[in-house]
């Protein structure tokens, strides 16, 4: 039997209960970015890391500027065991890696996934810069849920042609097709048709309260006391919840709405982030349209794939010229919702982003032979 590929998978926040909740049913695969299939696939065994377990030792990191140094101890000390480490958020955990990586001490490769901007400083030939450049480029290779964001890095970290070829992969993630199949829309007809939005990273909940003080449907707005709107003035037809909700209900109003919404604060369009995908992939998982502030790190085009609106005037009046426009009767809502599954099925899931990795994966290793 040909022994498999053994993968150390690391992360900035525990994966143990995400995958306790995955196999209760609470959680979809896709949180734990393709461990599941890679596994289902017979050629991989992917450990998931102990999050943390000295405590002592991130106070130490924290004082040194090693973040997650425990978490990051501790897999050095059992790497001898595995052919590959995978990190879904490497900028944070991959210091001391990188560090050794960079004084010859670490063979094992390092891939990581790449979903962000890694340099934010305005002042590229700063410190802080050459640094983050240096610690980025002891990175294996990245595997890049955008096109142009993979454009970005490599200009960021100065690869030349050999390393652009070597170091960086496109990959599509996708929602878990299981988890998904099984739900059905439960929507009590007599109930006035709304739309919802849920998100914690960079939304722009203002802008969209004030643009649907004229719009003929419901807005329920899902997020946390950190992130509640600032308008103290809410139109009859908007409601937001601050409570913590929990999974299976916020999917619960996804199917039975119209459309979902994501809008993007204006400053954060061009810095890099994929920012609102994986709200984006839930609506698509659930066959549901989506009006979304356009930005052009993500490389699903919802508009020419006609499964929703761009909006690029991102102002209240942009947002309610579109919002009409969705529910004007000029836009076949349906057709876009199961357009959306269609490509959700198709392309854009779990087990197609993990054959990806596995090849992104083997091709790593097969250039250290």
């Amino acid at each position: 039997m040909k022994r498999k590929i053994k993968v150390l998978l690391i992360n900035s926040y525990s994966f143990e209960k995400i995958y306790d909740n995955w196999k209760n049913g609470i959680n979809p695969s896709h949180y734990l970015m393709g461990k599941i299939e890679l596994e289902e696939s017979g050629e991989f065994q992917v450990d998931i890391h102990p999050h943390q377990k000295y405590k002592w030792l991130d106070t130490v990191g924290k004082l040194i500027k090693i973040p997650f140094l425990d978490q990051q101890v501790r897999a050095l000390s059992k790497i001898k065991d595995y052919d590959l480490i995978y990190m879904p958020y490497p900028i944070s955990i991959s210091k001391l890696f990188t560090f050794f990586k960079f004084f010859g001490l670490l063979k094992v490769p390092v891939v990581g996934l790449a979903h962000q901007n890694f340099i934010y400083y305005k002042n590229k030939n700063s410190i802080l810069n050459k640094v983050g450049v240096k610690h980025l480029r002891q990175i294996d290779a990245f595997a890049f849920f955008s096109k142009n964001l993979m454009l970005k890095t490599q200009e960021d970290l100065k690869y030349n042609q050999l390393e652009k070829d070597n170091k960086c992969f496109s990959v599509s993630w996708g929602a878990d097709v299981d988890f998904y199949k099984n739900i059905e829309t439960k929507r009590d007809q007599t109930e006035v048709l709304y739309a919802v939005c849920a998100g914690t990273a960079d939304r722009d909940y203002d802008i969209l309260i004030k643009a649907f003080e004229n719009i003929p449907i419901n807005l329920k707005i899902y997020c946390t006391p950190n992130t509640i709107p600032a308008s103290t003035h809410l139109p009859p037809n908007v409601f937001i919840d601050t409570s913590w909700v929990p999974y299976d209900q916020l999917l619960e109003e996804y199917v039975n709405s119209s459309f979902i919404i994501i809008p993007l604060k204006e400053e954060i369009r061009e810095k890099g982030n994929t920012y609102g995908l994986t709200v984006l992939l839930d609506a698509m998982a659930v066959g549901k349209p989506v009006l979304m502030t356009q930005h052009s790190f993500l490389d699903i085009d919802i508009q020419s794939e006609k499964i929703g609106l761009w909006v690029y005037d991102n102002t209240p009046e942009g947002w309610s010229k579109k919002l009409l426009q969705m529910v004007g009767g000029e836009t076949d809502l349906d057709a876009m919702g199961k357009r959306a599954k269609q490509l959700h099925l198709e392309k854009y899931n779990i087990r197609n982003f993990a054959n990806q990795m596995a090849n992104v994966f083997k091709t790593v290793l097969s250039r250290r032979r």
